[in-house]
């Protein structure tokens, strides 16, 4: 029975929600540098030579280099070539373009590897897994047939292979995961996991600690989608031992409301004063301006990282008070600090200048450097099993410095968050919602909360 054009447009909503606060979405050729505060510092690599013209990237002294390769030792794998795919959602017919930042940063980084040997003297040819959101169980099997891993990218009908992927023995090294069964899916490391019984909640304990009233009258709005639902259902779980509780909790339609007013006016009426919004930037500035002809907000109005997005600043800023977005990954505003970032951005601009640029391609970007480093570690023995051992094997990961440290192998996410603050049509880093104490980063372990309650899937074992 063919879907409706409802639920495809609540499908591709999920998207933008369920990266769970790692990525952001841009306008194609476009990076927000917004004038920052004098209070933001660096997390350790401004001021450091670049090392792309070596085969460098960021810290990482050495990612791709000359060798004489030799025999070939999986599928996928010859003497001279290694084929590696990356999925996205970018053919996509309701939301073209979707995700398609992540496959420009695998047409770079691929470029730029092989301009300076490739793994170990294996040249990356990249295979486009365009899965136009509907089509994941057929790109699965394309890859499955003809390449050695999938690395760099993500879905987000994620978990319609039924386990496909996984069966034919693919790695995927994920830019991210959306489903909860592929978050717990084998054969798969991520640089920044995003595990079923943790979530990252900085954010809000630093919150809870500047206005302790406030958390009391917590708002949930979400979109009606049992992903997405879970989604926030976990931060309700982890934020309860913050102090928040929840006076307003209600869905509204996956594909929009033609009226948001009524919202607004229960909002009000419950006092909420911390609101999260789980949905499309767009969608949070219909209910805006829909606040500010009631003329009422919540003090603030706490984001995931999918509204770090130069579209929303540019057509909701002028209509947002107190609102406020957590990343994982350093700012853009504040590459001239942070090597590794000004790295991506020097990367995209000499071997795809086309391309999109955003932070959900940067964290693709870090995918394919931790392929990179357990490939090159696997040397001539580079088979599928070599290179999901060696990438599990890492237990502390920046991608160079582009995100707060992380344990792909032990399936622990990054402690480390910052906020960026909407200021009319730009985003400034905010210290007071951060407090910093690693450079530009609150890194406190706190910020990542154990999680109990049942979400679809077992918890991983560590």
């Amino acid at each position: 029975m063919a879907r409706s054009l409802t639920f495809r447009r609540g499908v591709a909503v999920l998207v933008a929600l369920t990266l769970l606060g790692s990525g952001c979405t841009r306008s194609k050729k476009s990076v927000e540098t917004g004038n920052t505060e004098k209070s933001a510092t660096t997390a350790g690599g401004g001021g450091r030579a670049s090392k792309l013209s070596t085969g460098g990237f960021g810290d990482i002294k050495t990612v791709c280099s000359k060798r004489t390769p030799k025999g070939s030792s999986d599928k996928g794998v010859t003497a001279s070539e290694i084929k590696v795919g990356t999925v996205t959602d970018k053919g996509s017919s309701i939301r073209p373009g979707l995700d398609v930042e992540m496959y420009d940063t695998a047409v770079a980084f691929t470029k730029w590897c092989n301009e300076h040997g490739g793994i170990l003297g294996r040249k990356l040819s990249l295979t486009d897994l365009d899965a136009k959101l509907f089509e994941y169980p057929s790109v699965i099997t394309k890859a499955c047939q003809t390449d050695f891993a999938m690395v760099g990218g993500g879905a987000a009908l994620d978990d319609g292979d039924n386990g496909a992927r996984a069966k034919c023995g693919l790695p995927n090294i994920a830019g991210y995961t959306v489903s909860a069964k592929a978050r717990a899916g084998g054969l798969q490391v991520q640089p920044l996991p995003v595990p079923v019984d943790r979530d990252t909640v900085g954010a809000f304990r630093v919150l809870a600690k500047v206005d302790p009233e406030a958390v009391k009258h917590l708002g949930t709005f979400t979109g009606d989608l049992a992903s997405i639902v879970i989604a926030k259902d976990a931060d309700v779980e982890a934020t309860k031992q913050f102090g928040y509780k929840v006076v307003f909790d209600r869905k509204y339609n996956a594909a929009g409301e033609s009226n948001w007013r009524p919202f607004v006016e229960d909002m009000k009426s419950k006092g909420v004063q911390v609101l999260q919004f789980i949905g499309e930037p767009g969608f949070l500035t219909a209910l805006q301006k829909a606040m500010k002809t009631v003329g009422w907000y919540p003090k603030y109005t706490m984001q995931q990282a999918n509204f770090y997005d130069s579209k929303y600043a540019a057509e909701g800023g002028s209509t947002a008070k107190g609102t406020y977005v957590r990343l994982a990954t350093y700012p853009f505003e504040l590459a001239k600090d942070n090597q590794a970032t000004q790295d991506y951005l020097d990367l995209m601009k000499q071997y795809n200048p086309s391309g999109k640029v955003a932070l959900l391609g940067a964290q693709g970007l870090s995918s394919w450097l931790l392929f990179a480093k357990a490939a090159t570690e696997c040397g001539n023995d580079l088979t599928r099993k070599c290179l999901i051992d060696k990438a599990k094997q890492v237990t502390t990961w920046t991608g160079g410095g582009l995100h707060g440290p992380s344990n792909p192998g032990g399936l622990e996410p990054t402690d480390c968050f910052v906020v960026m603050r909407l200021d009319q049509d730009k985003f400034v880093y905010d210290k007071k919602f951060t407090e910093p104490d690693t450079g530009v980063y609150n890194c406190n372990p706190k910020n990542t909360a154990k999680l109990t309650n049942d979400y679809g899937v077992p918890p991983p074992k560590r």
